[in-house]
C-alpha cells in the first residue's frame, strides 16, 4: 500500500503532463460553469443548481474522486433590451487516496448575453470567472527512499525532501465566449470556447515557479426535435493543455412527454473510453448516469473498467420574458 501511494504521488507531482492537467468529466455538457464561464445563466430561468460526482481508476490504483457543485442564475435590466446577465458560483474537490493529494477550487462567474435580432434567435455570450485554487497533500501518509532502513520503510525516519508547504493557494482567472443560433423551433446550434488559468496559477509544493498551463476548450452541440416525443442532442468537446489533449464526441436522445423523458446516449473519449449514458428528465429535474468503459492500451490493467459519473441538475422556472430566448433545454 505504501509503495502504491508513493508511486501515485510521484507520478502526479513530477509528471509534467499529469501535473498540469485539469479535472475532466465525461458529462461535460452538464459541468457547465467548469467548462465555460460564458455558460453562466444560460438555461437558468432564473436559477439553476447542479451536482456532479465522478469516481475513476479504482481497478488500477487508489481511485480519484471528484465532487462538483454549482448554482447560477440570470437577471435583466429594464433599460437594456435583448440583453441579460448571468452570475454563478462553482466549486469542486478532487482527491486521490485517503487525502494524499487534493485539488480544490471555488470561483465566482459572470456573463453577459446579447441578442442580435428581433426574436433573439442569434445570441452571443461572454463570461469570466475569478476564483481560488488549492492543492494540498498529507506527507505523513507517504514514504520516501530515505526512509528505507535496510529492511523495511520506516515512516518514523525523516524523508529529507525539500518541501516548503503541503498546502498552496493561488488565484485563478478564466474567460469564455458562446454563440447560439436557433434555425427554427426544431433545430438549434451552440458553439463555445474558453481559456482557463489565464494567469497561470502557481501550484508547487517546492520552492520553484511551477505553474498550471492554459487549458483551451472548444465545445459545440446541436439540438434536433424530431417530433413531440424525440429530441436528439449531439455534442463535441475538445481541450488542449500543455501536451495533453482530450476529444469527446457523441450524443444523447430524449424520449417522452414534456414532463417525463427518458435519456439514452453513447459517447467516445478518443483513444481512451466508450461512455454509455442513461438518465431521466422529470419536469425541471435532470438526472444522468454514465460509465467510462476503458478501451485504451491500459485495458489490460483496467480490465475495461473506467469511471462512474453522476449528475443532477434542477432548474427553477420563471414566467416568460417579454423577449423570449432560444436557449437549449
Amino acid at each position: 500500500m505504501y509503495l502504491k501511494r508513493l508511486a501515485l504521488f510521484l507520478s502526479l507531482i513530477f509528471s509534467g503532463n499529469l501535473f498540469s492537467q485539469d479535472i475532466h468529466f465525461s458529462q461535460f455538457y452538464n459541468a457547465l460553469l467548469i467548462v465555460n464561464p460564458a455558460l453562466t445563466g444560460i438555461g437558468a430561468f432564473p436559477v439553476r443548481i447542479g451536482l456532479l460526482y465522478r469516481n475513476q481508476g479504482r481497478s488500477i490504483t487508489v481511485p480519484y474522486k471528484t465532487y462538483t457543485a454549482f448554482i447560477d442564475g440570470r437577471f435583466t435590466l429594464k433599460r437594456l433590451k435583448h440583453t441579460w446577465f448571468g452570475v454563478g458560483v462553482a466549486a469542486y474537490n478532487d482527491h486521490a487516496g485517503d487525502g494524499v493529494l487534493s485539488n480544490n477550487m471555488a470561483a465566482l462567474s459572470f456573463s453577459i448575453t446579447r441578442g442580435f435580432n428581433r426574436y433573439n434567435t442569434f445570441l452571443v455570450s461572454m463570461g469570466f470567472s475569478v476564483g481560488v485554487l488549492n492543492r494540498s497533500v498529507q506527507f505523513s501518509k507517504l514514504i520516501f527512499d530515505d526512509q528505507w532502513n535496510g529492511v523495511i520503510f520506516d515512516p518514523n525516519l525523516g524523508n529529507n525532501e525539500p518541501f516548503t508547504t503541503q498546502s498552496i493557494f493561488s488565484p485563478d482567472i478564466n474567460f469564455g465566449v458562446l454563440f447560439s443560433y436557433a434555425f427554427n423551433n426544431d433545430m438549434k446550434l451552440e458553439i463555445g470556447s474558453a481559456i482557463h488559468h489565464l494567469n497561470k496559477p502557481r501550484t508547487s509544493f517546492y520552492d520553484v515557479d511551477n505553474r498550471i498551463n492554459w487549458n483551451i476548450i472548444v465545445h459545440g452541440r446541436m439540438e434536433f426535435t424530431v417530433d413531440n416525443k424525440i429530441t436528439i442532442v449531439p455534442a463535441i468537446f475538445y481541450s488542449i493543455q500543455a501536451n495533453t489533449k482530450e476529444l469527446i464526441f457523441g450524443g444523447n436522445v430524449f424520449y417522452g412527454s414534456s414532463g417525463f423523458k427518458l435519456i439514452g446516449g453513447m459517447w467516445c473519449r478518443w483513444g481512451s473510453d466508450v461512455v454509455p449514458t442513461i438518465g431521466l428528465k422529470y419536469h425541471l429535474y435532470n438526472f444522468m448516469l454514465s460509465y467510462d468503459v476503458n478501451i485504451s492500451v491500459l485495458h489490460q490493467a483496467s480490465n475495461y473498467m473506467g469511471g462512474i459519473e453522476l449528475s443532477l441538475i434542477k432548474v427553477f422556472r420563471k414566467r416568460t420574458s417579454r423577449y423570449p430566448c432560444s436557449e437549449f433545454k
